[in-house]
């Protein structure tokens, strides 16, 4: 009975909807018939490399960011070979002492459908040298390029902090007695220049702990083109004050657009006495201007105060 049940089942199974079953295997059929007989390309298909090493050993050697494997078949098969997002091939080195490691590459390392061929691989093998990491200090060398516009020049370069720690491969640290910025150009600057650091690095690999150094470049005008009488001095006390000179003339390095936009109130001059007692002074004058506008000189530089 189970078995008449049984052969009952698989018949039906077999000849319900015989109509449509037969016409999707025709199709089948044809398509894969149709596929097969398309006509053959190769494509080159290159797939990412990943090396995974212990946590404080490292490559000391270039390795190629990808393998390039010759494919052979169906251009429809191939067309969405090259469409597919490839998963890196992994090489997991982790438990590998430092030295000299060879790891060679296979059809098997790329996954390609039935009438798909591997020709060729390039790289077929790689030799991975690996060394312990190291850490050290080492100073910053600006890189500036060009100079300065006409009536302006560097007063002063910095870097702050003047060191940056570095690590990477032994042998690659230990070449490294110093390291360049990107290249900074200086030929449009009018003013101080402050930004974060950027490396030009020129050996593999190498790279940089903790926060990235600011460079500083101080630009300063060394001559005058225009000039601002009658620039009022502001004294800063608690004290009543007598001055020897209540304005002083202020010249300036400036683009003449920026000198028809000036608005003199933003132009002053201030000497700071704030917690000096009843006295006579002679102090510097300190004159605040638009970032645009570069100070050359005050005259008078200082002016005589009497505090009562």
């Amino acid at each position: 009975m189970l078995k008449e049940n049984f052969i009952d089942r698989f018949l039906h199974f077999f000849t319900a909807n015989l109509g449509a079953k037969i016409i999707s295997c025709i199709i089948a059929v044809v398509l894969w018939t149709v596929v097969l007989g398309s006509r053959t390309v190769e494509i080159t298909k290159e797939v990412p490399l990943e090396i995974i090493t212990p946590s404080e050993v490292t490559t000391a050697n270039e390795v190629p960011d990808h393998i390039a494997f010759q494919l052979s078949g169906p251009k429809a098969f191939l067309r969405a070979i090259m469409d597919r997002r490839e998963e890196p091939i992994r090489v997991n080195l982790a438990g590998v002492k430092p030295g000299l490691v060879t790891y060679r590459f296979f059809p098997e390392n790329i996954h390609v459908p039935i009438g798909v061929k591997v020709l060729s691989i390039h790289p077929t093998a790689i030799v991975v040298k690996l060394e312990p990491i190291r850490r050290k200090e080492v100073p910053v060398q600006i890189d500036i390029r060009g100079k300065p516009p006409e009536g302006y020049r560097i007063v002063k370069t910095e870097v702050r902090p003047p060191q940056v720690r570095i690590k990477g491969a032994e042998t690659r640290v230990d070449a490294v007695s110093e390291i360049l910025t990107k290249s900074i150009d200086v030929s449009d600057l009018k003013q101080k220049f402050e930004k974060e650091v950027v490396f030009e690095f020129t050996q593999h690999d190498i790279q940089i702990e903790g926060p990235a150094p600011r460079v500083v470049i101080d630009i300063q005008p060394t001559s005058a083109n225009y000039r601002v009488k009658n620039v009022d001095v502001r004294v800063l006390s608690m004290h009543h004050f007598t001055l020897s000179e209540k304005n002083v003339t202020v010249f300036i390095r400036a683009d003449s657009a920026h000198i028809k936009a000036l608005d003199r109130s933003q132009v002053y001059a201030v000497v700071d006495l704030r917690g000096k007692p009843k006295g006579n002074y002679t102090e510097p004058v300190k004159v605040t201007l638009p970032e645009h506008l570069g100070l050359v000189k005050v005259v008078p530089e200082k002016v005589n105060i009497r505090l009562h």
